[in-house]
Parts: C-alpha cells; structure tokens; sequence
C-alpha cells in the first residue's frame, strides 16, 4: 500500500492561467478556500464503485450529479471518501481551485477541481486519480423551481467546461418553447477534444446526448437560480478521460 503525505496540497488557479478562453469579470479576488491538514491517509486504491454510471434524466426537482462519488450540497465525497466543501450559497468565484494529495514517493496520487467564472448558484468540477487514470465530473447548484423555468423565447448561456483542472469556453443555446437545448465545450490543445451537446428540457433540468472525438455519451444538468439566470451539468463517456463538467450564465 502506499502512504499518501499528510499535508493536502493546494493549488489555486488564476482563470487566465488555467488553460481556455474567457474571463470572469472584475472584483476583488477571493481568498482561497480554508483547507485543515487531513490525518495520514492509506491508499486503498480506486475502489472504482461508481464505473459505467450514465447520468440519468432529472426528475421533477432536479438533483445534482456527479458520475464518481458523490455530492451533497457544495460539498463533494471523492470516491475515496475525502470531503472537500467548495462554497457557500451566493459567492461569486473567480478562479479554478485544485487541491491534491501527493504520495509519499512524490509522485501526484490524486486531485479534486472546481470552477469557475462569475457565477452565483453554480459549482461543477473533476476529481481524477492519477494511478488509475479515472476521471470523474460532478455539478451542484441552487436549483430553479421547474415552474421558474421560462416556457417561451429564447436564450444563450455562455460559460465554461472544465476536465481535470483545465477549462474551455461553453456555449449554449436555449429555445424554452421548444424545450430544446444545444451545446458546445469548444476544443483546446490541454482541454481535448470539443463537447457537443443536444437535448430537451425537463422539470426544470435537461438531458440529452454527447459526443466528443468520435466518441457518444450523455450529457444532464439543470438550470440553478430563481429564474434560471444559470445552468450546470456533466457530459459522460465510456473513455472517461472525455468526461466534462460545465457551467454556464444566462446572457
């Protein structure tokens, strides 16, 4: 077994030096979430439970997902059983925050992120575990009533997608009359491979299907906000190297 080191590492990310597109607007920057230095851990290595989970539609009041461990709140269980709480209700963030946990060899053992941008009801983020190469994604939010979410017109959110702590800029379109959804993570030279999107919305969340570098998958998520000012959700693929998350503001 390996002993990880007792120390969790922090790693905050301007949004400029992240990797992707596209910047939050001005204010101050926010002090760095406050980490307690964690008892020894052992690594008992990936225990994997949650492989081959498809996000599934939400139901009629939306719940947050995520396709590895699990997240209650703004607080994400890794799959390892290691909390990280992101934020409070209400904060606005600028920045893509990473906190890893290094083996005691030196090597990079695992590493938990969260974005990003401007965004007041909405955190999405990635763990990935470097022995394994398993990446998850999970979103969270304030979700919108399903009778707050518009029913005509339409409207484009533009945000960002994020794998492992490198985002991109995201785009999507919204027509509320035809309860349609399409979205875009675009391509980047860290990011991979761009995310396309199409679905139909749903009791105030949406879900529909995914595809990125010739590969299908799915995609869910849920618009967060008294009235949907944002939307966040995950986009999953059997080659979870592709897995996404994404968030996105109602322009």
């Amino acid at each position: 077994m390996t002993m990880l080191k007792p120390a969790l590492l922090l790693s905050v990310c301007i949004l400029t030096a992240c990797g992707g597109g596209g910047g939050g607007g001005g204010g101050g920057n926010p002090a760095p979430p406050t980490t307690t230095t964690p008892p020894t851990q052992t690594d008992n290595g990936s225990t994997d439970n949650n492989a081959g989970t498809t996000p599934k539609p939400p139901a009629s009041a939306p719940a947050s997902q995520a396709t590895g461990g699990s997240i209650s709140g703004f607080t994400y269980t890794t799959p390892q059983g290691r909390q990280y709480t992101m934020r409070g209700t209400g904060i606005n963030a600028m920045y893509v925050f990473t906190e890893s946990l290094q083996s005691t060899d030196g090597s990079r053992h695992s590493a938990t992120s969260w974005c990003c941008g401007r965004m007041s009801y909405t955190t999405f983020g990635t763990w990935t575990d470097f022995k394994t190469g398993k990446h998850d994604v999970f979103y969270t939010g304030e979700p919108t009533l399903a009778v707050n979410v518009p029913t005509q017109g339409s409207a484009t959110y533009v945000g960002h997608g994020l794998r492992e702590d490198v985002r991109s800029d995201a785009t999507f379109n919204i027509d509320f009359g035809a309860k349609t959804i399409n979205g875009n993570i675009a391509a980047g030279e860290k990011f991979g491979s761009a995310v396309a999107m199409q679905g139909k919305i749903a009791d105030g969340g949406f879900t529909g299907k995914a595809q990125s570098g010739g590969q299908n998958g799915t995609f869910t998520g849920h618009f967060n906000g008294p009235v949907a000012q944002e939307l966040g959700g995950i986009a999953s693929f059997a080659d979870t190297t592709k897995n996404a998350a994404f968030g996105a503001t109602r322009q």
